[in-house]
């Protein structure tokens, strides 16, 4: 039985500021992450929304991590930014 910690989530980026590049430096890429998106781009604009993509990017390229919203999506996000991230997203990790 493997009793060593192998996946972060959340990465919450709201609350903690925290990114999964500070673990893997600690522990190695035998860490995995899920989420660590901000989701505060969603109620901004899509410059905000570009710049989390491109942020993301470079997380993504570290292998291991799977970039996507924490928890529920707060309630002063627009729909419209949502779908627009969600292409990003699409276009950014094909």
């Amino acid at each position: 039985m493997n009793t060593n910690l192998e996946v972060m989530f959340p990465i919450e980026v709201g609350t903690w500021n925290a990114s999964i590049e500070p673990w893997r430096a600690k522990y190695g890429k035998e860490i995995r992450g899920v989420g660590g998106m901000n989701k505060t781009c969603f109620s901004r604009d899509y410059k905000a929304i570009d710049e989390e993509v491109e942020r993301l990017k470079r997380l993504v390229s570290l292998g291991g991590y799977i970039p996507c919203p924490d928890h529920r999506i707060a309630p002063d996000a627009k729909w419209e930014n949502v779908q627009y991230y969600c292409e990003k997203i699409r276009e950014a990790f094909r």
